[in-house]
């Protein structure tokens, strides 16, 4: 589909518009994000390491050990994934005796109390196994019983911790999941050290990033509305600006170049002349050089139009005296210019390859007999009268008259390839003609025809078919004077 330079100038500067508008809310999207992470991020470590100077890591370290022993004890591991596996609540009831402990019930009141002052949504403690890559949680500071995680079960560690099992008194630095159950948190765990000095937990803490996350997609749509508007009015403002300084100038212009067309030859042109567009660029400019074009082609138009007569009957001379040239001047037909060009043609077409061609030679009978008891009108008019009955005999081949009283036929097509029959057919008015008794002596026309196609295996050329064509008349005009009881010799 082909647009008008207005309205590709409109498309572009739309399309351009929406990809601007598209990579605003996408870089957004991400500088938001990137900045909101980085921001949960550091109060995800801050809030990690303030619960971790806050527990007792010496009761930790006990009660750990406790849930350690029996998590390698147990030969029914089932993690956290697999809540729904029955041999899970088999694992997590061997923990169960745990929780009734005044120490484990002490220690959740701990955390619950810091969870009920800080910004975190989930205070835990996670015992680290770095041989296992597992984090088993000890005790959760979740109220409700639905939320509370059973000390001893455990999380695969995700593959970006496993670089800081190595090393626990790093903790785990914040990071980010997406899970069904709790959507986006990021999680940080800071170490917590006895009094020795010594690691013996993490204290961990989930903040929940749904709810910023929401925020931001409500900011990102607002911000794409009002892009979009913005956008929409700027695009406005455009297709104004183009449709009265770029697109209705070139209406005008191009309705002057219609007007121009439509006009007559001779008569006279202001179409450009008359066009007001005062744009201060390129194109008034260009009305400029149309006026002065208009003028120029005004000053011409009567030279032209002369030369145009004096090249039209210059033409129709040379095609006079062209078609004069290979025209028999007596029959009208092609004569024997114009058969050595076919000649000519035809070798062409045989180193081409095109093989599929005869040539019929056919000779007056009799002419100078005609000539010398009736006259030469009488010989003429024999002469015409054969040509037409060529001619109309063999009606999809040229036919040539390249001697006094002899024709050539190139055969092509249709008659190539029913040359028996056409044959007969010509013999036939010829016999017909020789047994009417109506026909005065004069009027009579006898000839004799040979024909022979062209042989890739012995013919080199078209001549070499012409030669065979000219001997097999020869054979047939011998054959028609014997079968009347006159002299052989002689054509």
């Amino acid at each position: 589909m082909k647009f008008p330079p207005g309205r590709k100038i409109m498309l572009m500067m739309i399309i351009i518009a929406v990809v601007l508008t598209a990579t605003c809310i996408i870089v957004s999207d991400i500088v938001f994000r990137d900045i909101m992470n980085d921001e949960y991020a550091m109060t995800a470590d801050a809030n990690a390491a303030t619960v971790a100077v806050t527990v007792d890591g010496d009761k930790m370290e006990a009660f750990a050990q406790k849930v350690y022993d029996i998590y390698k004890a147990s030969d029914k591991k089932v993690d956290n994934t697999k809540t729904n596996d029955p041999v899970f609540d088999e694992y997590s009831e061997q923990f169960l005796p745990l929780m009734e402990t005044d120490e484990y019930i002490e220690m959740r009141e701990e955390l619950q109390k810091i969870q009920d002052v800080s910004e975190a949504d989930c205070v835990y403690t996670l015992l680290p196994v770095p041989e296992d890559k597992t984090l088993i949680y000890l005790v959760d500071a979740a109220i409700e019983d639905d939320d509370l995680v059973t000390p001893g079960c455990y999380d695969l560690a995700e593959e970006c911790c496993y670089k800081y099992l190595g090393d626990l008194s790093k903790g785990l630095p914040a990071f980010i999941t997406n899970t069904v159950e709790y959507g986006w948190l990021i999680t940080s765990c800071a170490p917590v050290y006895n009094s020795n000095g010594e690691v013996v937990c993490f204290a961990a803490v989930d903040l929940s990033m749904n709810e910023i996350y929401e925020t931001e997609r409500h900011f990102l749509y607002i911000l794409a509305v009002l892009l979009l508007g913005i956008t929409a009015v700027i695009c406005i403002i455009f297709i104004i600006f183009v449709k009265y300084k770029i697109v209705r100038p070139i209406n005008l212009l191009s309705e002057a170049a219609g007007q121009y067309r439509n006009k007559q030859v001779n008569d006279a042109h202001n179409e450009f002349g008359s066009l007001k567009i005062h744009t201060g660029d390129e194109l008034e400019i260009l009305l400029g050089s149309m006026v002065q074009m208009e003028k120029d082609i005004d000053n011409y138009i009567d030279n032209l139009t002369k030369t145009k007569a004096q090249l039209s009957t210059a033409r129709q001379h040379a095609d006079d005296m062209h078609e004069l040239a290979h025209m028999d001047s007596l029959t009208g037909i092609r004569n024997r210019l114009a058969y050595d060009k076919e000649m000519e043609r035809l070798d062409n077409d045989i180193e081409n390859g095109y093989l599929r061609f005869g040539i019929a030679m056919i000779d007056l009978n009799y002419l100078k007999y005609t000539n010398d008891t009736y006259g030469h009108k009488c010989g003429n008019a024999a002469i015409i009268k054969l040509s037409r009955m060529i001619c109309d005999v063999f009606k999809h081949s040229p036919v040539f008259r390249i001697g006094g009283d002899e024709f050539a036929v190139i055969l092509k097509n249709h008659d190539f390839d029913h040359i028996e029959q056409l044959v007969d057919e010509f013999e036939s008015r010829i016999d017909s003609i020789a047994d009417d008794t109506s026909i005065p002596p004069s009027d009579k026309v006898s000839a004799a025809l040979g024909y022979a196609i062209f042989n890739s295996e012995t013919d080199k050329s078209a001549d070499d078919v012409f030669k065979r064509a000219d001997t097999n008349m020869y054979e047939r005009k011998k054959a028609m004077k014997a079968a009347r009881g006159l002299p052989t010799n002689g054509r």
